[in-house]
Formats: C-alpha cells, structure tokens, sequence
C-alpha cells in the first residue's frame, strides 16, 4: 500500500492532526519515519483504525488515455544524435589538447655539477 504524510492522512481520514499524533503516540496506528525525519503512515494502518477512507477529487476515472509515445519522438531522437555527436567531437579535441610530447625527444637536461665530471670510459 501507499504511505502517506500527516497531511495527506489528515484529509484521507477527517481527523485532526492532533488526533493522529495523539494515535501513533499511544501505539493505536503505526508509522515510520522517511529520510527527512517527518512521520509517514500507511493506507492499510489508516483504514484499519479509521474505517473508510475520503475520497477528493472525481468518483470516476478519466475516459480520455494519453498517447503511448511522444509527439515530438523523432525531433528528440534527432537532437539526442546531434548531441552524442557534438560530445564525441569534444572528447576528440580534448585528447588533442591533452597530447603529451615524446619524453624521448626531449634534450637531455644534466645537473649542472655533471659538466665537470669525466666521461667515463
């Protein structure tokens, strides 16, 4: 089932807030405590203590469905093509910046004291 706030509880069920605080203090319905820290109750808790649920809103369901993809699916797939495009070529310039010259062609550079030692033979 579903879990609800204390303010969703409290339009389903037509109690106070008061009155289920006041309930889950004493044990009458349980809850649990979401991430955040507020108080979360199930539906099942507050049709077992409360009875029948109240019902907001319309009594019958929507005749009307809604399309099962998107109208604009090829325009997206297009730009989503463009995209990983433009990203590929932005990886390739990043690895022609990041080039790293040859180490090995490079001028040997020697510490300054070395200049006066012999060469060994």
């Amino acid at each position: 089932m579903a879990w609800h706030t204390v303010s969703q509880a409290q339009k389903l069920t037509q109690k106070s807030r008061r009155t289920l605080y006041r309930d889950m203090a004493s044990g009458l319905v349980s809850y649990r405590t979401n991430g955040s820290g507020h108080r979360e109750l199930e539906t099942s808790e507050l049709i077992r203590h409360y009875g029948d649920l109240s019902v907001d809103g319309t009594a019958s369901r929507p005749t009307v469905a809604q399309p099962d993809g998107t109208q604009n699916e090829a325009v997206l797939l297009d730009e989503i093509r463009a995209l990983r495009q433009e990203v590929a070529e932005l990886k390739g310039m990043m690895l022609r910046l990041e080039h790293k010259p040859d180490p090995a062609l490079s001028p040997v550079i020697t510490k300054w004291w070395q200049r006066w030692q012999r060469p060994s033979k």
